[in-house]
């Protein structure tokens, strides 16, 4: 196992359960890239919203696997006893410009196709949900909710070594020699040594490696994800800015998202501040000037903490998993930024088809178009991220 975050995790717990001898590898500490340092929203669903999945052919199955991948999280937390603060909190879309509010309805019509509880609100009835005057437009979906993404991530790594799994830090993996999945199996050569393994699962998402499996580095394009914390606000702060606690996240495709933390204190607000390099010092103030733009009563208010890290977008905005006829490797990743529910039930899939027990997830079926050359040239994210500024502006 290459990559000891959700899907790597909840992979190996799957398989150490059914007996079988599995190795997590990580570069870097277990769990300690974008598993235990995003926003820790679950919800059921890709980057696409509802009403553009289920265009797609077999959305609806897309869809039902959505569903139980998040079902699967909730049950997971239970039987691991991750004490990850785990909350159905429910989470509102929200549209800046009147196109996007149009949409909305669209997209709340797709829910009550599918039998989900969702609405929209607009005026002042957002106001019930939310302390800001910059929306249009939101949209209420009950199914979803928030969790501590660390303490998840340091649940599933106890259950995985408790269940009888290896997992190895600060190794990486330098070349896979031979065809995983075959007669003769393959040979992982890392930093610090050899393995030989009968099957290699690829779960690194944003950290993938392109001259590992090339075929793979062609297919995710790694960005910058980042979020500051305030400092504790006082508890009518706090109402006046989600006066439900639920979660926020806004329908562009530069987008911000925003929480208050598990214990109601803080402020958590992340986003795409730009598809370039940038710097969390950079970061921290853009996403401070966007927060007192959403939320004016926040002025003043300091950050007293900012990280960021890596995600991997994809082509066509949707997470893939299967095998690769060429190398032979497992690959589940592409979450594109909406990982916390598909990235653990990939793992728990990948591990049960392993052993000869169900099937891959649905998205298994979907071709897999390479992420287009020229983004990868100097300054191409850059003028991206502009081009998407602009649409966004003009609410595409």
């Amino acid at each position: 196992m290459v990559g000891a975050g959700y899907t790597g995790l909840a992979a190996a717990l799957e398989l150490a359960r059914r007996g079988r001898h599995v190795v997590v590898l990580d570069r870097r500490r277990p769990a300690s890239e974008a598993s235990s340092r995003n926003g820790g929203m679950v919800h059921p669903g890709v980057k696409l919203d509802l009403a553009r999945l289920l265009a797609r052919p077999g959305g609806e199955r897309l869809w039902r696997s959505c569903v139980e991948a998040f079902e699967g999280v909730e049950r997971l937390v239970a039987q691991t006893g991750a004490d990850c603060a785990w909350d159905r909190t429910g989470h509102v879309e929200l549209a800046r410009h009147r196109r996007h509010a149009r949409h909305l309805h669209h997209v709340a019509a797709a829910y009550a196709e599918v039998g989900e509880e969702a609405h929209v609100l607009e005026g002042d009835d957002l106001g019930a949900e939310i302390g800001s005057p910059c929306f249009e437009a939101g949209l209420v979906v009950t199914r979803s909710a928030a969790l501590h993404p660390a303490r998840f991530a340091a649940g599933l790594l106890e259950s995985a070594t408790a269940a009888g799994a290896e997992v190895h830090g600060e190794v990486t993996a330098l070349s896979i020699e031979g065809h995983p999945g075959g007669p003769g199996g393959a040979v992982v050569r890392t930093g610090t040594g050899a393995l030989r393994a009968g099957e290699v699962v690829m779960a690194t998402n944003g950290t993938t490696d392109r001259r590992l499996v090339p075929w793979l580095g062609r297919r995710v394009l790694r960005i910058g994800s980042f979020i500051i914390a305030t400092e504790a606000l006082g508890p009518d702060v706090a109402r006046s800015v989600s006066p439900r606690g639920r979660m926020f996240f806004d329908t562009r495709n530069l987008l911000n998202y925003w929480r208050l933390s598990p214990d109601g204190s803080r402020l958590l607000f992340g986003g795409r501040t730009s598809l370039a390099a940038t710097t969390v010092e950079q970061a921290r103030d853009r996403l401070y000037r966007a927060m007192v733009e959403v939320h004016p009563q926040l002025a003043g208010v300091r950050v007293e903490r900012a990280w960021g890290g890596p995600v991997a977008l994809t082509a066509d905005r949707m997470p893939h998993v299967g095998r690769h006829r060429g190398s032979g490797v497992v690959y589940a990743m592409g979450y594109c930024g909406t990982g916390i529910a598909l990235s653990t039930s990939f793992g728990t899939a990948v591990g049960r088809w392993l052993c000869g027990q169900g099937e891959l997830p649905a998205f298994a079926g979907l071709a897999w178009p390479r992420v287009p050359a020229p983004s990868r040239l100097p300054g191409a994210l850059a003028a991206a991220g502009w081009w998407f500024r602009a649409r966004d502006a003009l609410g595409y």
